[in-house]
């Protein structure tokens, strides 16, 4: 059972009194509010964004500078199979060997007429502008 000095608070809470307002439509000040906190939750996040942004730029950064060194490493591994090729080779080959060493010392057999045509490394020919004609160099005749 009730007690009948609360029923004009019941009333009131309940059905309709100085309190009904509330609960069927937000005031300004509730949607103020609601909006307030919103703001509040995209600044916190903003600011946690622009406190780690400069982490996140450095890591990117370092992942860069980590897959150019993966890839020269790649190379020089490459080239360091290539070298133990060739001295393989010349370790086991001994035509491969006499090649080698032939074009290394500038020398031809008798009666043979070897053309030498040398191009520089580090520049490549560009497609639209003829390229200049390359330099010739008579061989040594072996004896």
């Amino acid at each position: 059972m009730r007690d009948p000095d609360f029923q004009e608070l019941d009333r009131d809470y309940h059905g309709g009194g100085a309190f009904a307002y509330a609960t069927s439509k937000p005031d300004v000040w509730q949607r103020m509010s609601r909006v307030m906190e919103v703001f509040l939750y995209v600044l916190i996040l903003a600011a946690i964004l622009r406190l780690f942004w400069p982490e996140v730029e450095k890591q990117r950064a370092l992942n860069t500078e980590l897959s150019e060194i993966e890839q020269i490493k790649e190379a020089r591994e490459a080239r360091v199979a290539d070298l133990r090729q060739e001295y393989e080779l010349l370790k086991s080959d001994r035509e491969y060997l006499e090649t080698i060493a032939r074009d290394r010392l500038d020398m031809a057999r008798d009666g043979e007429h070897i053309i030498r045509i040398e191009r520089p490394d580090d520049e490549e020919p560009e497609e639209e502008v003829l390229p200049a004609l390359p330099r010739v160099k008579p061989l040594k005749p072996l004896r």
